[in-house]
């Protein structure tokens, strides 16, 4: 009785080799399906279709962003003569864009979130406080420094209403937005300020002592410690 030929091996690589082949023509005759190639060239023109719409949000988002930037641009020289209404309305006579249509028209755009500051800042020098605190409040946009501006704006808003402690609290809380804002050491000192005149002895000297921490050489240290007698003990 002859012996059983010995099985041959079969190697990793031969055996990967063979699941390659099977998977080609398990693909090859998935694909001859006609339903299935129906079920790809649906999936495609999704694809495609969600491609060309992301195209054409972000370079009409962009577009917007540019033309929002250069109406600012051109408002911001009634905002920094103190013209404040006219900043706020706009000069058709110059053919320029008020603030208010520049957040209405490109508010979701970074040149139009950056309107809401010089927006609520007009609004606040004019004494008009709900409204200024309501575009502090708006702002959306990336900006750390003019969003750490909004918060301090809000705090400023609330100190002009005699709400001192809610002051304090956004004060600090706009210097705890980005610790390389360089407006960090002066919102701390108006929120030790803010403190202080409300009573709060407690939150201001924790405030103070983080100024001193954070910012050793600050110069608003010394312009806290005109507070300091009234929150040592």
């Amino acid at each position: 009785m002859s012996s059983l030929k010995a099985r041959k091996k079969i190697t990793h690589k031969e055996l990967k080799k063979d699941k390659l082949v099977t998977g080609y023509f398990e693909a090859r005759n998935w694909l001859d399906n006609d339903e299935n190639k129906k079920k790809i060239y649906i999936g495609v023109g999704v694809l495609i279709a969600l491609v060309v719409v992301g195209f054409l949000y972000f370079s009409n988002k962009s577009a917007k962003n540019e033309e929002a930037e250069v109406k600012l641009s051109a408002v911001i020289t009634l905002y920094e003569q103190g013209k404040y209404p006219e900043a706020i309305n706009g000069d058709p006579a110059a053919n320029i864009t008020g603030l208010a249509s520049i957040v209405d028209q490109y508010g979701s755009t970074e040149s139009g979130e950056t309107a809401k500051l010089y927006l609520g800042n007009c609004y606040f020098n004019m004494k008009d406080y709900d409204n200024a605190l309501k575009q502090f409040d708006n702002y959306g946009g990336d900006n750390d420094i003019i969003k750490s501006s909004c918060i301090s704006g809000m705090g400023a808003v609330y100190e002009a209403k005699g709400d001192l402690k809610k002051a304090g609290e956004y004060f600090e809380k706009a210097a705890n937005v980005n610790k390389s804002v360089v407006i960090n050491q002066e919102n701390l000192f108006y929120a030790v300020r803010s403190f202080t005149n409300a009573g709060d002895k407690e939150n201001a000297k924790r405030v103070f002592a983080k100024l001193k921490e954070q910012y050793p050489k600050s110069k608003y240290i010394n312009e806290s410690k005109r507070f300091e007698s009234e929150f040592k003990n």
